[in-house]
Order: structure tokens, then sequence, then C-alpha cells
């Protein structure tokens, strides 16, 4: 049995509106006063061959978190469906997230990600956290989250981090300058795509790789574009049969393995390097590869698994909310001139220490979560129960920018479609000009 959470999506409004609530549709029925079997659950129906036809045309399921949008306002905050044999629940209030998370162990079960998957058995290679359950996602999390989210990981790699978003603003207000008119038009997405691979790789394997200026190396190209192909042909899989994709995609299928297959060999390079240079006793400067080789905590097809996931996740999932952000800071004048004047303020006392940014910029920490809730990372959060639960009663069983002015001419919502992340449909142009 599996059971999601979804994350109460608004479709893409201005931050003014946030004040309002939504409603439940009125063809919702109302849960039962006794405890109900599970068969009771209200049950989303679809046919599944038409399902599967409409997601090989649109090479993907696009509209995945508007079709749970209307299937919450059909059938209430609780149904359930299946995928193939298997049950699911989905949910969608708070309070019920808080009971499925309070039910949860220190060793929770979620779906796994098919192609992601298949690539790792296929080549022989290990799965890192994004891709394990139970007790050995466990054990390599323990062991990762020291050199990812502890106090003292967060020290060494914030200046790395605060490197990179200084060269890219900096290549930024080059543009801008160079402008006849002071400032420029772009399509942001694909700048801030590079962003967030420099800065991520830069954190993971100590060096750079010089995507923020002009002359491009063949191998970050080339890097690049497998991580883009990735993402895009994962998308294409994600949603169907493998055995089915395997007769009907084989295109599709070969070119994500081919990108994972680089991604793969370029990570075990920095990999590799980083035990070579160990074992001669000149070790590289700190990256969270260099710590975790240092510590031996992980065997080596371990960190080279978990390296690979942490590279690629953290690309769509922090240059979308950027790009979401500037968007709405964008259409919402009065909001970004208060962030940037709290960024003034606070100027002098972040360049002598990076670190005091997580505590004195709380606007833009709010405009930051506020962009998340607006446009979240994921349409929903998954668990596989280990125990039985109770929701609304019915029975559920176990196992289921400071230096810029960023404007924009689209002050119409953008529509989002789900692409392993929520992403908009067409990226929203943006104008940088020089702050009074």
């Amino acid at each position: 049995m599996a059971l999601k959470a979804k994350a109460d999506v608004w479709l893409a409004r201005p931050w003014q509106c946030l004040r309002r609530t939504r409603a439940l549709g009125t063809t919702a029925t109302l849960a039962p006063n006794t405890l109900q079997p599970f068969e009771a659950i209200p049950q989303y129906s679809r046919n599944r061959w038409l399902k599967m036809i409409q997601i090989l045309r649109e090479q993907g399921q696009k509209n995945l978190h508007l079709e749970m949008h209307q299937a919450f306002q059909e059938l209430g905050p609780i149904f359930r469906y299946s995928i193939g044999r298997t049950q699911v629940v989905s949910v969608m209030l708070p309070e019920d997230a808080e009971k499925l998370f309070q039910a949860d162990n220190t060793q929770p079960y979620r779906m796994i990600l098919e192609p992601w998957v298949a690539h790792r058995e296929h080549r022989g290679l290990r799965r890192g956290v994004f891709l394990l359950n139970g007790p050995e996602w466990r054990f390599n999390r323990l062991r990762l989250n020291p050199n990812m989210l502890s106090p003292k990981a967060v020290q060494k790699f914030v200046p790395m981090v605060d490197m990179v978003a200084r060269d890219f603003l900096e290549a930024l207000k080059k543009k801008m300058l160079m402008n006849a008119h002071g400032s420029f038009s772009m399509d942001f997405q694909s700048s801030v795509f590079n962003y967030t691979i420099e800065a991520s790789h830069f954190v993971l394997c100590g060096e750079r790789l010089g995507l923020l200026g002009h002359d491009l190396n063949s191998g970050s190209l080339k890097f690049i574009h497998a991580l883009h192909s990735m993402f895009k042909t994962t998308t294409q899989l994600m949603f169907l049969p493998s055995g089915l994709t395997r007769w009907t995609s084989s295109r599709v299928w070969k070119e994500n393995f081919e990108s994972w297959d680089f991604i793969t060999e370029h990570v075990t390079k920095y990999v590799k390097n980083v035990y070579q240079e160990l074992a001669k006793g000149h070790p590289q400067s700190w990256s969270v590869i260099s710590e975790l080789v240092a510590e031996g905590a992980l065997p080596m097809d371990a960190i080279l698994a978990n390296s690979l996931e942490l590279i690629s996740g953290s690309v769509d999932t922090t240059a979308v909310p950027l790009v979401m952000t500037l968007f709405e800071l964008a259409r919402n004048p009065d909001v970004q001139q208060a962030i940037r004047q709290e960024s003034l303020a606070a100027e002098a006392s972040i360049a002598a220490d990076p670190q005091r940014a997580l505590t004195e910029l709380p606007l833009l920490q709010a405009a930051l979560k506020e962009t998340l809730r607006l446009y979240p990372i994921a349409t929903t959060l998954e668990r596989i129960l280990s125990s039985d639960l109770e929701l609304h009663n019915f029975h559920v069983p176990a196992g289921v920018l400071k230096s810029f002015k960023v404007e924009t001419k689209e002050q119409s919502d953008v529509q989002m479609v789900y692409r392993f992340v929520l992403v908009p449909s067409r990226s929203p142009l943006l104008t940088f000009r020089p702050a009074s």
C-alpha cells in the first residue's frame, strides 16, 4: 500500500492573493462518522489504456498536478486508485500529512524512480539515498548528514556557494552594462540551470566547471547536455511500466542510459582522483566527496552512488525555485524593493561572514519559502506505510538579487507542467536593469 501526501499547489497566483483559501469542490463527499473499511474510500477511476496513450503522446505526465487538483475537488480530501497491482491512497490536508509522518518510522519506504534504478541495475552500480529504502537508506543517510546538513558542513560550503553566486551576479552585471539601454531581457532558466550545476559541482567535487563564462570547454558542455538529456528522458519513462516502454521507447531508454553513463564517468573521475590524492598524502581542498573519502564511512561504490544522485538531484530542485522567485519578485515590485533594502542593510555583515545570510535576511527567506509553497518541488510526497492508519474514519492498511531590478511584462499566471519537478511550461522572460 502506497500513500501519497499532496503538496497544496496554488496554481501560480500572485502573492497578493495568498490570503484566500481554497475550498473543496461541492461534489466531494463528507467523511463518515464511523470507521469504514479501506474499500469505502472514494475511488479515482480512469481508463488505464487511454492514460498510457496520453502519457506516450505527451512524452510524460505534464498535467499530473492539475489531475490531482481536480480529483481532490471532486472526491474530497482522500481518495484511492491503482497503479498496476499497487493500491495508492492520496491525501492533501496538512493534518493528514502530519498523521502520515507520525506513523513513519526511522526507516521510511518510498516508491522508487524506476528509470534511475534500471540504469544502476543494468550497469552493476549501487544505489544512493534517492533510490534506497529501509535500513540501507538509513545507513547511507546517517553517514551523509554530517557532511551535508550539519552546521559544521554548512560553514564549509556556504563560502563556496557564495563565490559561485558572486561570479554569477558579476556575469549578469557585465551583460547589463554592455547593452546600450543599460538593461537586457533573457530566458533566465538556462542561466540559472548552469549556476546551480556550477555551485553543486563545486561543493560536491571541489572543482569549478566554468559554466558562467562565455567560452565553455567541451567537457563541461557535454556534462550539461547529459544532465538535460537525463532529465528529459526520465520524465518520458517514469510514468509507464518499463516492460511497455522497452518496446515503445527503446530510443528513449538508450538516450537515458547514455546520459547516465556520461554523468557516471564524469563523477567517477573525481571520486578516483580524491582517493589517489589522499593515498599520496596530498588531500584536496574541502568537498563533500573528499570528506566522505577521508572519513571512510562509506565504501567507494557507495560514495559514487550518492554523489551521482546528489549532483543530479540538486539541479532542477534549486534552479526552478530561483526562477519562480525572481518571476514573483518581478511582478511584485514592492516586495522586491523591501528585500533589496533588507539586503543592503545586511550587506556589510554578510560580506564579513556569509553564514549570517541565514539569520539576517528573514524577508528573503520568507519569499523563498512562499515560492516553494506556490511552486512545490514535487506534486506528491510518497510513503509506503509500515503500520495501519486511520484517516477521515477510513481504515488504511499497512503496505500501502540585490544589484538588479527585475521586471517582467508577464503579469498573468504562468502555466506549470510536471517534468520530474513542477516547472514553467515556458520560461518567463525577465528584464534586468540597474537598481537606483
